[in-house]
Order: structure tokens, then sequence, then C-alpha cells
């Protein structure tokens, strides 16, 4: 995905609703670079074609946001055609996607998806098809990660005028979401599947990860500090170095023999994988059961980073500790420490 401006932080949403089954294919665009998906979950097919379908998707609002907590995306709204009279049945089910590089400040449950998604009695002065009918919800909840949201149409009265489905993103430490910088890149990284990834990139992601969040494992900055000081092979043209001295200050990136970063060098696996555990991994009795070995100095990272659901091996059962990070790998281990956020 390229990056618009991308010495400004501030960046305006986009809500792409990409329609399966269920729904027009339509998108919906507004100027931004972030992207919500609303499909129908279990009629997702391989290569995600939008097929024409029953409602109408519109984004209702389209905030500028910022990198942080408790931003707001604003809100979409479904609604049937006008020439179809129940667009959607009882039983169906419907799945709102956030893009890789946010999340939920909470992830949804039973008791508090209604910060989520809503069903108003009446739109228009019309009657909502969807609506609670003795104690039993018009939606019902379904399951939830920390950027998904799968719900149920529960209860359609067919007496009803027109069908209406408000999904928020606007509700404090609910439906409002955190937005982490590598949002710039992940759709662009997701794709290049065996890129590699620098020490640089990798450490810049990670340390600006920690800045803006209220939980943030890492908190001071020395402003006398500053990273051509440190590594002789780091200049003052590369001030943009200068946001990895989080991850120095905390000890966690130290370099190599003779002084030297090698900022452009492709980073491990094992380096990666290492430095994520160390921040956001939890302790864990056992080490990480890959079967190939793990160097000594990254072991008690690994181990906190798979006890933490941060990073997992390949299908055989190894780590492959020394081959380069990917991007794509990158990304996922990015996404799975801004999560850490939510527990």
């Amino acid at each position: 995905m390229a990056i618009r401006r991308k010495w400004i932080v501030f960046f305006t949403m986009l809500i792409a609703t990409l329609a399966l089954m269920l729904f027009s294919p339509t998108r919906v665009w507004a100027d931004t670079d972030i992207k919500v998906r609303i499909c129908d979950p279990d009629r997702i097919n391989d290569e995600g074609d939008a097929q024409e379908g029953n409602t109408i998707n519109q984004v209702l609002s389209a905030p500028t946001v910022s990198y942080g907590e408790n931003r707001e995306l604003g809100s979409v709204q479904i609604t049937g055609k006008a020439s179809i009279a129940v667009p959607l049945s009882e039983g169906q089910k419907i799945m709102v996607i956030l893009p890789w590089g946010t999340s939920y400040m909470q992830v949804p449950d039973e008791s508090s998806y209604r910060n989520y998604v809503e069903w108003p009695e009446q739109f228009e002065g019309k009657k909502n098809q969807i609506c609670d009918s003795d104690g039993k919800p018009g939606i019902r909840f379904i399951a939830a990660t920390p950027r998904s949201l799968t719900i149920e149409l529960s209860h359609v009265d067919s007496n009803g005028e027109i069908m209406v489905i408000n999904f928020l993103f606007n509700q404090d430490n609910y439906s409002k979401t955190r937005i982490a910088s590598f949002v710039e890149v992940a759709e662009e990284y997701l794709e290049d599947q065996q890129g590699e990834i620098s020490r640089r990139e990798f450490f810049t992601h990670l340390a600006r990860l920690t800045g803006p969040f209220s939980a943030s494992p890492l908190k001071s900055i020395n402003g006398n500090i500053v990273a051509a000081d440190l590594f002789a092979d780091i200049n003052e043209e590369q001030a943009d170095i200068d946001r990895i001295l989080p991850l120095i200050e905390g000890g966690l990136v130290k370099g190599y023999a003779g002084g030297l970063l090698q900022p452009e060098k492709s980073i491990s696996r094992a380096e990666a994988a290492h430095l994520a555990g160390m921040l956001f991994g939890v302790e864990a009795s056992e080490p990480a059961p890959f079967k190939d070995s793990l160097p000594e100095w990254a072991q008690k990272g690994i181990t906190k980073a798979y006890a933490a659901s941060i990073i997992q091996g390949y299908p055989d059962g190894s780590f492959q500790a020394s081959k380069p990070l990917s991007k794509a790998e990158a990304i996922i281990i990015l996404q799975n420490c801004l999560e850490r956020y939510c527990n």
C-alpha cells in the first residue's frame, strides 16, 4: 500500500466494504488509507470474489485519525435494497474485519457487543425489520478477535419496512481502535511473501508500537542520545534511525562487535522473535517446542513470544532461527504484538 504523506502521522480513514454473497459488491470509498471489510464468513471463497447481494453499504462518517489508542473510525451502515422485501434472513452471519495494523480497544464479547453494532428501532420513520422480541435480541453475538466481530441475525420481523444495521467504531475503550504505524505498509508487506525486512525497518515498526499506547512496555526516551553517537555505521543524515532509541535504551538492541548496528541487514527470525518476546511475551515454564535448536542468546525471548502466541514455527515443527524474516511474517508478529494490548 502506497504511503501518503509518510512524514505526517495523520491520515484519513477509508472504509471499503467488500461484500460477499449477501452484500452488494460495490466498494464504498472515502479519502483514506484504512480499509474495513464486511463479509459473510460462511460464504467466503478462496478468491474472495464479491457477488451481487441484497444490501447496500455506506460510510456514515470518516474522521481524520492518528496513530494511538481510542481512535474513532466512524461508522458504516448496511441497509436493504429498495426492491428486496427482506434482504437478510434469520441465522445469516455478518463479519467485520479491521485491517492489519489496527485492533479494537477491547475484544467484543456477548456482554459488550452492542458497543460495536446497533439496530435502531426505526430509520427515517420506518420500522426496522431487525428487532428484539420476547427478550431475544435482533442480533446475536457469535465470535470476536481483536480485529474482527461476527454476529448473527437472530430475529427478523418481515412486517418491518426497512432493514438497517450500523457498525460502530466510536465507543471509548470498546469499538474505538488502536492504530499502529505499520498500518501504512501492512498490505504491501503481506503481498510480498518472500521479501526480506531489514533490521532498521523491523526495529522501527516495533519501537513505534511501544510509543503512543498507555500500556507500552517502553516509556521514556533520553532526548540527549542520538543513534549516530552509538554506532559507527550510522550517520546524522539517517535521522529516522533515532526512532529505535527506545529499544536501545531498553537494552534490547545492542548492535554487533565493533559498534555496528548494520541497519540494512536482513533481520533473522530469531532476532525478531526475541525482541518481540522480550517486549510483549509472557513467562513460560517450558521452552518453545521447536524440533530444531535455537541460539542460546535468543531462547528466552523466543520462548516468551511463543507462550504469548506472538510467533509460531513451520508446519514441520521447525523454527529456522537463522532464516531471514519475511515481510509477511513481520506483519503477523507486529499485529500479534499490537493485539497484546487488548489482553
